[in-house]
């Protein structure tokens, strides 16, 4: 568990917005939060060691880079070897048991030449479910994640910022270009030259200005929709969290974001596709909180807001995988012929 300090709150604060795409970040960051840059460095080697920062690198708009994404949920028996099955998949970023028949919940994205349905049909198979349903995106009203962190924060989560362009479709990725996303998707090291030591350590075939100057680029497009760190929410304070699911037949897309879109609660939220007399809960929204009351106070807050009283709250019993995709590996081609 995180023990706030006035300095780990601001360093934590601050670095969930954005990571400068510069050669020496640290300073910079340094600079404007007033603060030593070796005292810096040292509070998030510390940070990172305790396991309180996850990851530092770019989140990227995965139809930008050529990709398509879904949810996916299964019904199985035997949980673990499903789970092993899933996760072996170079798509799969996220992989949950949760509280319901469907109980292995996954997102999954793979190179949108290929077809992702069948990629889940497969994996369905392998993993012996029962039953399975796919739930690709249909609008997205909200998504980013930034955990308020401090001693007066009580229960309050702060969404991150909306303040990336949404991507415009340009030409496809040269191949620097594809070389600069599969560098910045790498851990960011804690060192005066970090996006250099990325070059060296993982074999880079762009300097470092050129790293810099696509990522730049691609940030000002919106395919990179944020370079930052991403905290591990329990050790943040954030020990309770649901996705819930919404039968929303007579709501107007204003009335969402009214009742749902505002709230300061909820980090993603969607409409999904539905399959009638299956799954009819088009929209899903995912909901953080400290305490278990909380979560299901601002759930019941949400019903009445809304006045959807139709719905799934779907808890979080353990999770198997959260990492991000490794766009333009070759491990999406291996998986593909092993499964031919």
């Amino acid at each position: 568990m995180l023990m706030h300090s006035d300095t780990q709150s601001i360093i934590l604060n601050r670095i969930q917005l954005d990571i400068p795409l510069v050669s020496d970040p640290f300073t910079v960051l340094a600079e404007e939060l007033m603060l030593d840059t070796e005292a810096l460095m040292a509070e998030l080697s510390g940070l990172k060691h305790r396991g309180i920062i996850r990851n530092i690198s770019g989140i990227f708009e995965a139809s930008s880079l050529g990709y398509a994404s879904t949810l996916a949920a299964f019904e199985v028996r035997d949980i673990d070897n499903a789970a092993s099955i899933i996760n072996a998949h170079p798509g799969v970023s996220h992989n949950y048991l949760r509280n319901h028949r469907f109980n292995l919940w996954f997102t999954l994205s793979m190179p949108r030449e290929e077809d992702i349905r069948e990629a889940v049909r497969i994996l369905a198979s392998r993993a012996n479910a029962d039953d399975f349903i796919i739930l690709p995106t249909a609008k997205r009203f909200k998504i980013g994640v930034h955990f308020k962190i401090g001693p007066e924060s009580g229960d309050e989560y702060n969404p991150a910022p909306a303040s990336h362009p949404e991507y415009k479709h340009t030409a496809p990725l040269s191949i620097a270009e594809k070389e600069a996303v599969r560098l910045l998707q790498k851990d960011l090291p804690i060192e005066k030259k970090p996006f250099r030591a990325i070059i060296e350590k993982n074999a880079g075939k762009i300097n470092e200005t050129m790293l810099l100057d696509i990522g730049n680029s691609l940030k000002e497009r919106g395919a990179l929709r944020r370079y930052s760190a991403v905290l591990r929410h329990h050790a943040a304070g954030y020990s309770a969290n649901a996705m819930t699911a919404w039968k929303i037949d007579r709501l107007t897309d204003d009335d969402i974001m009214a009742a749902f879109g505002k709230n300061p609660h909820i980090s993603h939220l969607y409409i999904r596709e539905t399959t009638p007399g299956t799954w009819e809960y088009p929209l899903f929204a995912m909901i953080h909180a400290k305490t278990e009351a909380k979560l299901d106070a601002i759930i019941a807050e949400l019903s009445s807001a809304s006045g959807v009283n139709d719905f799934c709250v779907l808890k979080t019993l353990k999770e198997f995988k959260k990492e991000r995709v490794e766009y333009f590996s070759k491990e999406f081609e291996k998986w593909k012929k092993s499964n031919d």
